[in-house]
């Protein structure tokens, strides 16, 4: 958020629109906070903590754009390369909610969003963790203003040695109200 200062400007001016700063956020807020869940969802689509899957294998012979897979082979899925494909989220390298918000300024997933995979090895813990991810995000933009020190720009330069992970940096913690 400190590095899209005017992102975390949309998001607080959902949040005050929609909550305002006399109570914490809950889970029936989920569903009129859909910038707070673009900007979510587009945090998982850019960090991807994940971006190897489990291995696979086919079931059975397959072709698949022209090369031929024979039954028992591994496939690693490789999310990485879903969730920065261009053909899939224009511009992938520039961090953008507004890509999950439909027309009418609502929240969508596109079927290419899996950040906890897909399938029979889906994440056991996805539905938790998109609840946790939804109030610790939404309760810490609603009550306070994230900065750089100093306009000191973080280095986001992704380190990849098990998840991928920024470099340190520090980041001031403002109250909003």
């Amino acid at each position: 958020m400190m590095e899209n200062p005017e992102i975390q400007k949309k998001a607080h001016e959902e949040l005050d629109n929609v909550i305002g700063n006399d109570r914490l956020i809950t889970l029936e807020d989920k569903t009129e906070l859909n910038y707070i869940n673009a900007i979510i969802a587009e945090t998982q689509r850019y960090c991807n903590l994940a971006p190897v899957n489990v291995f696979h294998s086919v079931r059975k012979d397959v072709i698949i754009n022209g090369y031929k897979l024979p039954k028992d082979t591994l496939v690693i899925p490789q999310i990485c390369f879903v969730m920065f494909n261009e053909k899939h989220f224009p511009n992938p390298n520039v961090f953008n909610p507004e890509r999950f918000l439909d027309k009418n300024g609502k929240f969508f997933q596109p079927p290419e969003f899996m950040p906890f995979s897909l399938g029979k090895r889906i994440c056991l813990g996805e539905g938790l963790a998109r609840l946790e991810l939804f109030l610790f995000t939404a309760n810490i933009l609603n009550q306070f203003k994230l900065n750089h020190p100093k306009n000191k720009k973080a280095d986001m330069t992704r380190i990849v040695e098990g998840p991928p992970r920024p470099h340190p940096f520090v980041t001031f913690i403002k109250d909003r109200y």
